[in-house]
């Protein structure tokens, strides 16, 4: 949803040259036919590709050596990588590995990345692998400079890294309005997981619009935090979008409280506790004040937690991402006894 929304926006910009790239065939080939009919002139490209294979990525990169990169690609559901952590690993870490260092090697001038806000004081394997990949990002574009000012950066200058950190889009593919808006259709009841569960929204077309702007600002290595405004109770937003249908909560259509799910939070925060923000010039835009990491440790951490992946070593994977990121603190049983060196599948 955000990559398609960001192709919608960039190309009223008139680019030179959009490159679509996903592994998901049929909504690319929707939305490169969109554009091809809403903006005949446009320049665009699709390839079917996947952000774990290195080879198809490279591939893309020596042949059309982007300026701009946009990485909106992830998974993103918490139960699924909840039960499925090694794949978490591989696709939103390592196809971030694949991405940041190719765009270094192929001289791409800025490289944007989107984030999220589970990535803060994660509970769940999906928001811990956005940190490390945050993490990841961050300290390698750190090492870059070093390397570049003692005339160690081979043949291009640092590619500038910037991260984006945003909550939940509205009506964004498997969120919670689409959801409620089928169970409502089906005759309910509409499922909600806690009476106090709480989370930020923003519009697509707004995170896209501040995703790019953050973009044009940053200069390397900032974690862009957007203004969510004010979080919002999920079942507040259940009975809304009942009376918006003309019904009336718990009369015609009936709200069942399902219980947390493994790794979820009552509510989610922008910055941890040991993080602030600096302003910019835009009002929604913040910059997020956080820990610094050696890129030499968290290379080779990164790595070992790839092969791990790899091999799918699911508890040791686990504790690997702990030792990675130390504020992540699983609510999920199955990984209280997660550690490295669990050769465990």
């Amino acid at each position: 949803s955000i990559g398609s929304e960001l192709v919608r926006q960039l190309i009223k910009y008139k680019p030179s040259l959009i490159i679509l790239c996903d592994k998901a065939e049929t909504p690319m080939h929707e939305l490169y036919l969109e554009i091809k009919e809403s903006h005949k002139n446009a320049s665009i490209k699709a390839y079917i590709g996947d952000i774990c294979d290195r080879v198809r990525m490279e591939h893309l990169f020596e042949i059309y050596n982007p300026e701009v990169v946009f990485h909106a690609a992830a998974y993103k559901h918490v139960p699924l990588m909840e039960d499925n952590p090694s794949i978490a690993i591989l696709n939103n870490v390592n196809g971030t590995k694949n991405l940041v260092e190719l765009s270094q090697t192929n001289g791409v001038e800025k490289f944007v990345m989107v984030s999220t806000d589970k990535a803060v004081n994660p509970t769940n394997i999906m928001g811990a692998s956005k940190r490390i990949a945050e993490i990841f990002t961050q300290s390698y574009y750190k090492e870059q400079v070093k390397d570049y000012e003692k005339g160690l950066g081979g043949n291009h200058p640092p590619t500038k890294f910037v991260t984006t950190r945003f909550g939940n889009v509205l009506g964004s593919n498997g969120s919670v309005i689409p959801r409620f808006k089928k169970q409502l259709d089906a005759g309910g009841p509409i499922t909600v997981t806690h009476p106090e569960i709480t989370r930020y929204f923003m519009t697509i077309p707004e995170a896209c619009q501040l995703v790019i702007e953050a973009g044009v600002m940053g200069q390397g290595s900032e974690i862009f935090v957007f203004d969510m405004g004010e979080p919002v109770k999920i079942v507040d937003l259940a009975k809304k979008i009942i009376r918006l249908a003309g019904k009336e909560p718990d009369v015609d259509i009936k709200i069942v409280y399902t219980g947390l799910r493994p790794g979820e939070k009552l509510y989610e925060e922008l910055l941890n506790n040991s993080e602030n923000v600096m302003p910019t010039y835009h009002d929604k835009i913040m910059i997020a004040n956080v820990a610094e990491y050696d890129f030499n440790i968290v290379k080779e951490r990164v790595e070992k937690l790839i092969n791990s992946a790899r091999q799918h070593y699911t508890l040791e994977t686990v504790g690997m991402i702990k030792d990675l990121v130390p504020e992540y603190t699983s609510t999920n049983k199955t990984y209280a006894e997660a550690k490295v060196n669990t050769k465990k599948k």
